[in-house]
């Protein structure tokens, strides 16, 4: 009796054990991982290549679960930003208005969290420029339109409380491959690659 008595008890105390590891091994992964987290992340960035364009934006990102990521990007280029005025040129305007969709994969640790997406949109651009030579008649030109974004977003979060720092690249894949295969169009790519630096605020 007193055998079973013991074994009961032993019983009893490895199983209230294993039930309270558990309980804090979860407590730790929701910290690590947490659910429904919902940021709003502003930042400043800029198209290296082949101006220098400069980039205002603001990523929301919504972690339906651990791992899967619902994300919305916004974003606007002031293009050629440093050089706007030479040889009679004007350059009255010249921007771009971006909003792409995505999907993503997020991986977190106790300091950071990192997101791996895919983006789709469209974006919107306007330029206009202005000849004002006095040997010519002044002429003046000046493009909109629309076109397909599609592309790759590494998305970076550093920070322990509700504010952080958020880092973000975004590796563009049109025109080239999509649109062309000629490895010349890569042109167009580089000019709607970004870095973008700035904070952002866990809402949820």
């Amino acid at each position: 009796m007193k055998f079973i008595k013991y074994l009961s008890l032993s019983f009893i105390f490895l199983h209230g054990s294993s039930v309270l590891g558990q309980e804090h091994e979860l407590v730790s992964k929701e910290k690590l991982f947490p659910k429904h987290q919902l940021t709003i992340e502003p930042a400043l960035g800029m198209n290296p290549a082949p101006t220098s364009d400069l980039v205002v934006s603001n990523l929301l990102q919504w972690n339906m679960t651990r791992r899967f990521a619902i994300l919305s990007h916004t974003s606007y280029s002031y293009n050629n930003a440093f050089h706007r005025n030479f040889n009679y040129i004007t350059n009255n305007y010249n921007y771009s208005i971006g909003q792409k969709l995505g999907i993503g994969i997020s991986f977190s640790g106790k300091h950071l969290s990192q997101t791996f997406s895919v983006q789709a949109g469209i974006k919107y651009d306007a330029f206009k420029e202005t000849l004002n030579n006095p040997e010519f008649e002044k002429v003046v030109v000046s493009i909109a339109s629309f076109s397909p974004d599609y592309g790759f977003m590494y998305n970076l979060k550093f920070g322990k409380k509700q504010y952080f720092f958020s880092y973000r690249m975004y590796i563009p894949l049109y025109p080239y491959p999509i649109k062309s295969k000629d490895y010349t169009t890569i042109d167009g790519n580089l000019a709607n690659f970004s870095l973008e630096l700035g904070v952002g605020i866990h809402i949820k």
